[in-house]
């Protein structure tokens, strides 16, 4: 991963691309807004980093049969210290969880959560990078 540090609990920290042909959307966004792509180091997947002045500030990935109909999307990351303890927060104020907390190896733990409204969101704690 490119220079990366940890934010803290709360902060917007992440944008993910999933996307139906990562191909045209990398080229789509390089052209529009100047970004470089690079291959992530720290997952096996074909996942693209969106790198800023030398800063990753968020990623692509494809979206595969599993996702079923869904269409192509962004989504925000939120910083979190406990994913697990945030997540029962989320059921208790009278949020939903979209996809309960997983490890995600050398990232973190996450999970894909939504508001009372239905609104969608990540929540991630990461590791600390060695």
């Amino acid at each position: 991963m490119a220079d990366f540090e940890i934010p803290k609990a709360g902060d917007v920290c992440w944008r993910e691309l999933r996307t139906r042909n990562i191909d045209a959307a990398s080229a789509f966004y390089s052209k529009l807004f100047g970004w470089s792509l690079q291959q992530s180091k720290v997952t096996p997947m074909d996942y693209k980093e969106i790198i800023r002045d030398g800063t990753a500030t968020g990623g692509m990935m494809p979206m595969t049969d599993e996702w079923g109909d869904a269409p192509s999307h962004w989504a925000n990351y939120i910083a979190v210290a406990d994913a697990d303890e945030t997540a029962a927060k989320i059921t208790a104020n009278g949020g939903s969880i979209r996809v309960p907390p997983f490890d995600a190896p050398g990232v973190g733990r996450m999970a894909m959560v939504a508001d009372p409204s239905g609104a969608d969101f990540a929540i991630i704690q990461f590791v600390q990078p060695e």
